[in-house]
């Protein structure tokens, strides 16, 4: 009985052989193709569990630092307006004292009036500026919101909110991105304490409020002090307090005038029946600066009351140069943690590349030294198929 000596099963057994040896064939060219030596997790499970998640923190390091990117940008933004509005500041107190100057003509303080309507203007103008998305940068979180604007009465108001925009730049960082505008222009710190002072003072009289504090927030009664210098020389005041008269004294430079939590000091020269009233008022805001400033330059210059509040309101000017001073520090500490966060993601990616290298980049040399011996592994497979496939005994009849 003749049979053949290539059975089924030994020529199903060598057409595997091949299969396997293409398929490990085709794995060197991927990875020599590609450069990674793990392209599935079958090729190294343990080192395909590590590379996933090397990735998805790499990936995560990416939206930190795209987020730190537009922060940085709105933040850079922002400082530079609150720069330019500290300048303007800066010039328009000078402005206003100039204005003091006796010696100015009504021309000249025309002038200058002119001057401060124009910083005025491009104060409003940097109040209300806008980062590159054109979102406003002073609107708190209502950012699409025009945050200020002039009534009818020419007094700015606030439309957006007091509160701050936040960027999560870390797993565990927050950094405030926006600084609300009431917060920034509307709410400086008096530079007289918890009072503002108006002034009905006699012609030629230098008096000016120095400080009045009150320890005592309860109390929010209006106060009205003046002053009476007799034949002597002798100075005595009456205090009023909501109109009526709570305390009369001789007036002591040195302690100024107290009454209970409230004190009370002056400089410059008084005259006989000068007033001051004050209103309890802890914080001002800028705009209110500008507008009284040019309101008052209308007046004459001999009036000893609208020079007073021309000195006040150069004191306020100066006050809101520091509080936008200390915003703008506060802005550029903001950009130094930017700055510091991005370098320690930048840092870090570096460490993930380096690991993430270790675990899926290839040994090009191992791997074409393999992918030969595939090769002729591939090669002497398909010769021995190919001859013992067409072996039978008819070959040797």
């Amino acid at each position: 009985m003749i049979s053949r000596i290539a059975s089924f099963h030994n020529y199903q057994s060598v057409s595997n052989d091949l299969m396997r040896q293409q398929v490990k064939l085709q794995d060197n060219q991927d990875q020599l193709a590609t450069g990674k030596r793990v392209l599935t997790s079958g090729d190294d499970p343990v080192a395909s569990i590590y590379i996933q998640n090397f990735s998805q923190q790499d990936k995560q390091l990416d939206q930190y630092i795209d987020s730190i990117t537009l922060a940085r940008n709105r933040q850079t933004r922002a400082e530079i307006a609150i720069d330019d509005a500290e300048q303007l500041t800066d010039s328009a107190k000078r402005k206003t004292m100039e204005m003091i100057n006796g010696s100015l003509s009504d021309d000249d303080r025309s002038a200058h009036r002119q001057d401060l309507k124009g910083l005025y203007d491009n104060f409003m103008n940097l109040v209300n500026a806008k980062d590159e998305s054109g979102n406003f940068l002073f609107a708190g979180t209502q950012s699409s919101k025009q945050p200020f604007y002039r009534d009818g009465a020419g007094s700015v108001r606030y439309a957006g909110d007091s509160y701050h925009r936040t960027a999560q730049v870390a797993p565990a960082v927050e950094v405030q991105t926006s600084d609300p505008g009431d917060e920034v222009f509307m709410e400086i710190e008096n530079p007289f304490g918890d009072y503002q002072p108006e002034y009905e003072l006699q012609s030629g009289s230098l008096l000016l409020l120095s400080s009045a504090t009150n320890s005592n927030n309860a109390d929010i009664s209006d106060y009205a002090v003046t002053f009476n210098v007799d034949t002597n020389g002798q100075t005595q005041y009456e205090l009023m307090q909501n109109g009526a008269v709570v305390s009369t004294g001789m007036y002591d430079p040195q302690d100024g005038v107290q009454f209970g939590t409230l004190t009370m000091r002056f400089e410059g020269e008084m005259l006989d029946g000068d007033t001051i009233a004050l209103e309890r008022q802890e914080t001002f805001n800028v705009f209110d600066a500008f507008k009284r400033g040019i309101d008052l330059s209308h007046e004459s210059i001999f009036d000893a009351s609208a020079t007073a509040e021309l000195h006040q309101v150069t004191e306020q000017f100066s006050a809101a140069f520091q509080h936008l001073n200390k915003t703008r520090s506060e802005v550029g500490t903001r950009l130094t943690t930017l700055d510091r966060q991005e370098s320690m993601h930048r840092d870090f990616k570096l460490v993930l590349n380096r690991s993430l290298g270790t675990m899926e980049d290839l040994d090009y040399s191992t791997a074409v030294i393999e992918m030969n011996e595939n090769l002729l592994a591939l090669q002497a497979s398909q010769q021995a198929f190919s001859k013992a496939k067409d072996l039978t005994l008819f070959n040797y009849i």
